[in-house]
């Protein structure tokens, strides 16, 4: 696998796409696919249309973002960064649906023939180990569970790696823009699914550890995403009590102090989103009434990326492509602690190249999650 990336911060659509297709060694029909993430500053439609344009013959998917990921300038603001796959022996096939939040069944054709036009087998599990699905989905309709459920029922293997984050509109929550090939939509998905005979790894990083708290979800709301009792009380006062603060300082530290769901050794963040004026609390992810939620407290973030690092380092010994998706929370608190520049240079140390994208939300198989580094690395 060859992976180019292109980055331009020119305010201008036409000077930026110029400087993007500029940076680029091959024609525009040498590449596989084509991914872009880029900033709502730009006419996120037209950019979508002019991709698509310059490579007709490629499978193009895009997402808008809070904030660029790329190697040679780190985290971004109000840029594109485009990057190629080049591979002859992958297939890649893509599709884009909308309104997954109202009916999402009647996608499910248009998912299965994009599957199997890359070869990959549905209903088989265990059959397609060298096959994965990147998802891009609307980061403000609450649809990435219905989304993850769609594909995972429509693959029908258990086994079927599925990777990828929502789209963001920088932090503005208004209205996010995912596209596949020139087509765009606010309240679906894009998904390109992939079959390598190249090794690819798909790995999560997380940067908390339980407290030893734990809180029960008492009474939710499952389509708001709204906690509106935490062990039969107010849930700003009972994640106050749990810290040790005041309710008034409950907003403040849910930056570093999420809640985390447990599935067997494996933890996943659930970020909170606010403290509404009755004490209820709005979640980024699905929760569910009942659970069991553990308080979560932060970790050495560089420490943890150099491990991330040594991890995939010792498993694609030769990358050939590299992909990040990191919750826009993740990135907030690293600027808020000056760790964006020793972040980026820890990822450059163990990665030849790789961009991506601060995102609202992070996909793994069949779970949504927050506050995560998502990362694909697949061999050269």
């Amino acid at each position: 696998m060859v992976q180019e990336i292109a980055f331009t911060s020119n305010p201008n659509m036409d000077s930026a796409l110029q400087e993007l297709f500029g940076q680029l060694k091959g024609s525009p029909s040498s590449y596989k696919a084509i991914i872009f993430v880029a900033s709502i500053s730009y006419d996120f439609p037209m950019l979508s249309q002019r991709i698509h344009a310059q490579f007709p013959n490629c499978e193009v998917m895009g997402a808008s973002t809070s904030g660029e990921i790329c190697d040679t300038k780190g985290f971004t603001k109000k840029s594109i960064v485009l990057t190629t796959m080049s591979d002859p022996t992958t297939k890649v096939s893509g599709v884009i649906f909308d309104g997954i939040d109202q009916f999402p069944i009647v996608h499910k054709k248009k998912i299965a023939d994009a599957a199997v036009r890359a070869g990959i087998s549905l209903g088989r599990n265990g059959a397609n180990k060298d096959s994965f699905a990147l998802t891009f989905i609307n980061g403000l309709c609450n649809a990435e569970e219905a989304t993850l459920a769609l594909l995972n029922a429509v693959i029908g293997d258990k086994e079927f790696a599925i990777a990828g984050g929502s789209a963001g509109d920088d932090l503005q929550f208004k209205q996010t823009y995912v596209c596949y090939n020139g087509e765009v939509v606010s309240h679906g998905a894009a998904v390109l699914f992939f079959k390598t005979q190249k090794k690819f790894v798909i790995k999560r990083e997380n940067i908390f550890a339980p407290t030893g708290k734990t809180l029960r979800l008492t009474s939710v709301d499952i389509e708001t995403r709204t906690v509106k009792t935490i062990n039969n009380q107010s849930p700003r006062r009972a994640y106050a009590q749990a810290l040790g603060i005041s309710e008034s300082e409950a907003a403040n530290a849910a930056l570093t102090h999420p809640l985390g769901r447990a599935y067997g050794d494996n933890v996943f963040i659930s970020s909170i989103a606010n403290f509404n004026p009755d004490g209820s609390m709005g979640m980024y992810c699905r929760v569910l009434p009942n659970a069991g939620v553990e308080l979560m407290q932060p970790l050495d973030a560089v420490q943890i990326a150099n491990k991330t690092g040594e991890a995939f380092r010792q498993e694609v010994k030769k990358q050939g492509f590299v992909f990040l998706v990191n919750c826009i929370l993740r990135t907030i608190g690293f600027e808020q602690q000056s760790l964006t520049g020793r972040i980026a240079e820890t990822w450059r140390k163990y990665f030849p190249a790789y961009c991506g994208f601060s995102s609202y939300g992070e996909q793994e198989d069949h779970l949504n999650f927050n506050q995560t580094l998502l990362a694909i690395v697949i061999e050269a």
